[in-house]
């Protein structure tokens, strides 16, 4: 906390002021990660797929955490939440990622453009475990690979998938 205040060059009243501590601080960049996808619900193309829809909505999250969100950062979430006493807010099911997601998965099925022998649920945990994997990996190994550009060759293969049913 002490690196955090000396970074945003605040106080510690400042940040306890927003935040009860680090773990608050942390379980906010969810809350950023849900605002890229709620300014992405008002651009994507209604038209596309439910298979391109995850593949633009993947590449453009990632992007955004590649170039805006530090590594370090990322790398304490993830490692907060195995421990946290407070929510674990990577996987609340109430946040927008999950309900826009399933919705998604959804049409697919609906659809026929995903093999209806799994489940919205099933599928959702897959693509979310995929994307937590990248981060996690990402992070891990301090950003040595471009994580958008490893995304986008992986995350069709993941797609085809659901595409051919599990």
């Amino acid at each position: 906390v002490e690196d955090i205040i000396n970074a945003s060059k605040t106080s510690k009243g400042t940040f306890y002021h927003y935040f009860k501590g680090k773990e608050a601080l942390l379980n906010s960049l969810s809350d950023l990660f849900d605002e890229k996808y709620e300014e992405l619900a008002n651009v994507i193309d209604p038209e596309l797929s439910s298979y391109d829809k995850l593949l633009f909505l993947n590449h453009e999250l990632f992007h955004m955490i590649e170039t805006s969100v530090d590594i370090n950062l990322l790398a304490y979430l993830y490692s907060s939440q195995l421990i946290t006493k407070d929510k674990q807010s990577l996987s609340d099911a109430n946040r927008f990622y999950f309900t826009w997601i399933k919705e998604i998965i959804q049409s697919g099925l609906e659809n026929g453009e995903f093999a209806s022998t799994s489940t919205v649920e099933e599928l959702m945990n897959i693509y979310a475990m995929y994307e937590r994997a990248l981060l996690y990996d990402w992070a891990l190994f301090r950003g040595r690979v471009s994580l958008t550009e490893y995304s986008d060759k992986l995350l069709p293969h993941v797609l085809e998938t659901f595409k051919k049913g599990l």
